[in-house]
C-alpha cells in the first residue's frame, strides 16, 4: 500500500469473525484459456459453451473451441447473450443443456455471460425457470444447498468480478425487474483470468467495466460486515485500479496493465463474495433493468449523489479511498479529504467514459422514481441495509432524482 498498513488498516476496529469459502480453481497468467479444454474435461465429455457473441467466429472462439476439442470434450454452442442478462434466455439455455445431456459450463466473456452460465448450470440440474430462484422480499425462492453443473468461467472483462462470487443478476423484462441469485451452489468451479483476452476490449466497455471493479472494492469497504479479510482484498483492489485503469482505457494494448486490472476485477470480485455491495447497487441494478443502461454506467451516474448524502457517516474510509485514487489530497485532513470523494469520483469516471453520465439520459422518466423506488425496497433491502447510513423511502427517491 501507499498508505502505512495503521493508516489503511485500523486493527483495533476490525472484524475478524467470519467464514471464508473458496470453493473454486483459479488459474491465472498470459496464455491460460488455452487450458479451458483440460480442466473441463475433468467433469465430463460434452460441454454447453456459453459465449459473449462479439466472439463468434473469431480468433477467440476458435482457441477456446480448439483446446476444448482437443482435450476430447463435445461442444454445445450458445451465443445469445446480452448485457443485462435475460430470464427467458437463460431457460432457454439451460433446455439445451439438459436436451444434449451436457456435462459442464464453459463460459467466455464478461458478467452478463458469466452470470447467464451459473444461472444455468444451476437451473440446468435442479430444472424449473431461473426467475424462481431470484431474491424477492417475501416470496417463495429456490435455494438448493448443493451445486449444479459444473461450471469453467473464462472472463473476459475487467469489471464485475462475477467468477468468483456467489451472485447472478437477472433482468426479468416482462416484470421490469433485475434481482439475484445469491447462493454458493452457483460458484464457478474453476476460473480462468487471461488478460491476453482483454487486450481488444472497446474503450467504454474497459472503463466502464473498470468502475464496477472499483465499485465493488468500494462498497465492500464500506459494507457495514466488512471483515479483515475483505477489507484487505478491498484496499489492494482499489490501489490496482486507480493505477492502472487509465492506462487500460486509452492505452488497451498494454499487457501489463490489464494484467493488473483483471486483479483489480477479481479482488473486487472476492471481496464482495464476503461483504456485498451497498446502496449504489441496490439503485443503480434496477435502473439497469429499467432503462436496459449498461450496469457500469448506472452506478457512474448515482455514485457522486449517494457519496455525498453518506457523509459525513465513514468519514475515515472516505478519506483513505479519496488518497488512493488522487494522492494529491494526501496533506489534507482527514475531513477534507472525504468531502474531496465526490468530486474525485464524478470527474475520473467522465474522464474515463468520455461523458457524463445520468439517469435521465439512459431514458428514466420522472414518473417512474416512485415505483423505481419500491422496487428497490423490495429487490435489494440487503445491499440498503448494510450501508453505513440506512435511507428511508424518500430519501431513496431524493438520490435518484439527483441521478437524473
Amino acid at each position: 500500500y501507499t498508505l502505512s498498513l495503521h493508516d489503511a488498516l485500523p486493527i483495533y476496529d476490525m472484524n475478524f469473525d467470519f467464514e471464508l469459502n473458496l470453493p473454486y480453481t483459479l488459474v491465472s497468467g498470459e496464455n491460460s484459456s488455452d487450458l479451458v479444454g483440460e480442466k473441463t474435461k475433468n467433469y465430463g465429455e460434452k460441454a454447453l459453451l456459453i459465449m459473449d457473441p462479439f466472439f463468434k467466429g473469431g480468433p477467440v472462439a476458435e482457441k477456446i473451441i480448439g483446446s476444448l476439442k482437443n482435450a476430447g470434450v463435445e461442444v454445445v454452442e450458445f451465443y445469445d447473450v446480452v448485457p443485462n442478462p435475460r430470464n427467458t434466455t437463460i431457460d432457454r439455455a439451460a433446455d439445451l443443456a439438459r436436451q444434449n445431456q451436457c456435462k459442464a459450463v464453459v463460459a467466455v466473456g464478461g458478467g452478463s455471460t458469466i452470470d447467464t452460465a451459473k444461472a444455468v448450470a444451476l437451473v440446468a440440474h435442479y430444472g424449473g425457470k431461473c426467475w424462481e430462484y431470484t431474491e424477492r422480499l417475501g416470496e417463495e425462492v429456490k435455494r438448493p444447498d448443493k451445486p449444479g453443473l459444473p461450471l469453467i468461467a473464462v472472463t473476459t472483462t475487467a469489471g464485475t468480478g462475477s467468477e468468483v462470487t456467489p451472485y447472478a443478476v437477472i433482468n426479468n423484462p416482462e416484470v421490469r425487474e433485475k434481482n439475484s441469485i445469491s447462493n454458493p451452489a452457483i460458484y464457478a468451479r474453476t476460473v480462468i483470468i487471461d488478460p491476453v483476452l482483454m487486450l481488444n476490449m472497446p474503450r467504454k466497455t474497459t472503463a466502464l467495466t473498470g468502475i464496477d471493479a472499483f465499485c465493488h472494492c468500494f462498497e465492500s469497504y464500506l459494507h457495514t460486515g466488512s471483515t479483515f479479510w475483505s477489507e484487505m482484498l478491498s484496499l489492494q483492489g482499489m490501489k490496482v485500479f486507480a493505477e492502472n485503469i487509465r492506462e487500460c482505457c486509452f492505452n488497451g494494448q498494454n499487457l501489463e496493465a490489464r494484467t493488473k486490472m483483471a486483479w483489480a476485477n477479481t479482488l473486487g470480485g472476492m471481496a464482495i463474495a464476503v461483504s456485498g455491495c451497498t446502496i449504489p447497487h441496490a439503485i443503480g441494478q434496477p435502473v439497469g433493468a429499467m432503462t436496459d443502461a449498461a450496469h457500469g454506467a448506472t452506478l457512474a451516474a448515482c455514485y457522486p449523489a449517494i457519496l455525498r448524502w453518506t457523509l459525513p457517516v465513514a468519514q475515515d474510509k472516505f478519506a483513505i479511498t479519496a488518497e488512493i485514487l488522487d494522492p494529491s489530497v494526501k496533506n489534507l485532513s482527514e475531513k477534507e479529504k472525504a468531502e474531496r470523494l465526490p468530486e474525485i469520483c464524478e470527474n475520473l469516471f467522465e474522464e474515463l467514459v468520455g461523458e457524463k453520465l445520468t439517469f435521465g439520459g439512459f431514458g428514466l422518466k420522472e414518473d417512474e422514481i416512485d415505483p423505481l423506488a419500491d422496487l428497490i425496497i423490495k429487490c435489494f433491502t440487503w445491499n440498503l441495509e448494510f450501508h453505513p447510513k440506512v435511507p428511508s423511502k424518500e430519501e431513496i427517491i431524493c438520490l435518484i432524482k439527483e441521478s437524473m
